[in-house]
């Protein structure tokens, strides 16, 4: 009889340690943005009708036992069937993902196979909306993250917000999986989750002395006003820092801007930034546990077992487990999580497929017997 808590802490363990390989030199073209993402109509109607009713308090990250959020990778090839994005890259892009976002308590993981698109129209997109949401459309898996490896024209990424009526994330191929560009992929995300540039002017400008920081900018206060990093702060051959002071905005006192040069929201250096807000954490988790559109990814991708549930749930949830180890794996697609309620499962065989087994609930000890 093995424990299964063992095997978790062995799985566990052995993840963030795996040695990786090493990072290709990879420079994205200097005409490039950092991001192309920008707020629609929609989601500002969105931000309006909940600015009253979401304070920007502070939440505790989970971060001893974070949400597991499912995705879908999607990467574009030209039609002969060439391209050079390697699942090297994608495997330093997702441990890059996973590093940033441990601070807020989530981590996301590839569930499925990948999906290889090859198509010259997809392979390259211009800078054209319509050409953007066309890929996003495309074998596109309910319930999880689509995001699409491509080539993006003048920008490194783009995401959607809640509001977005076309929803996925695009990374353009050299800015994700490169040691000299760990955060994008991150940064797209932050945009999935609600997040906002803190440079964001749609809700107006933020003066630097952060008197209207709860009704412009990125609303958040703890996010001192931003001039934009990428016009005025840093260049190529500096060090993190924010050297270019940029002038005040009308209306504003004479309070000088002191930007965030390590904000992953940010458009500082895409090597210097790391960081998360507490209000920025706070806001990505609420907007992870509310939105109809967001928060039905906690449970997606994931298959719950419980030795004394009836034998008849086939769909494994949380409220319907399903009886067996066995039902819980045929029901699963590559890279699931299955939680198992403490017990003694009776398992066969759990191979064939790559997934991460989780005891569901804080005590007790669940354990796999052949």
């Amino acid at each position: 009889m093995h424990s299964l808590v063992a095997f978790l802490l062995a799985i566990i363990l052995a993840l963030p340690i795996a040695i990786a390989p090493q990072a290709q030199e990879k420079s994205p073209p200097q005409e490039k943005t950092k991001c192309g993402t920008v707020i629609p109509p929609e989601q500002l109607k969105v931000e309006m009708a909940r600015r009253k009713a979401i304070a920007a308090t502070e939440i505790d990250p989970p971060t001893q036992d974070p949400y597991y959020l499912p995705m879908t990778i999607h990467i574009t090839h030209p039609s002969n069937g060439a391209g050079d994005f390697t699942l090297d890259e994608l495997a330093i892009a997702m441990r890059d993902l996973n590093r940033m976002w441990q601070q807020v308590g989530i981590q996301f993981f590839i569930y499925g196979e990948i999906d290889h698109i090859y198509n010259d129209i997809y392979y390259h997109i211009p800078d054209e909306k319509a050409k953007r949401d066309a890929l996003r459309q495309v074998n596109v898996v309910p319930n999880t993250i689509n995001v699409y490896f491509t080539y993006l024209d003048a920008m490194c990424g783009q995401s959607t917000f809640t509001g977005d009526p076309i929803q996925g994330v695009l990374i353009s191929i050299g800015c994700a999986g490169v040691a000299n560009n760990p955060s994008t992929f991150a940064h797209e995300v932050g945009h999935y989750l609600d997040l906002y540039h803190t440079h964001e002017t749609a809700m107006g400008f933020e003066c630097p002395s952060g008197n209207n920081c709860e009704t412009a900018g990125d609303l958040l206060c703890d996010t001192p006003a931003d001039p934009d990093q990428s016009l005025w702060g840093w260049k190529w051959w500096t060090p993190c820092g924010y050297f270019e002071p940029a002038p005040t905005p009308a209306g504003c006192d004479m309070t000088a801007y002191n930007p965030p040069t390590r904000n992953l929201m940010s458009y500082a250096r895409a090597s210097c930034v790391s960081e998360f807000t507490p209000q920025q954490i706070a806001r990505a988790l609420g907007t992870l546990r509310n939105a109809t559109n967001r928060k039905i990814l906690i449970n997606s991708g994931k298959f719950y077992v419980d030795p004394l549930a009836s034998d008849s749930n086939t769909q494994c949830t949380p409220t319907a487990p399903c009886r067996t180890v066995e039902k819980a794996v045929q029901a699963a697609r590559d890279g699931a999580f299955i939680y198992l309620k403490p017990g003694i499962h009776p398992a066969s065989s759990v191979s064939g497929k790559k997934l991460t087994l989780m005891r569901w609930g804080t005590a007790g000890v669940a354990e796999l017997k052949p």
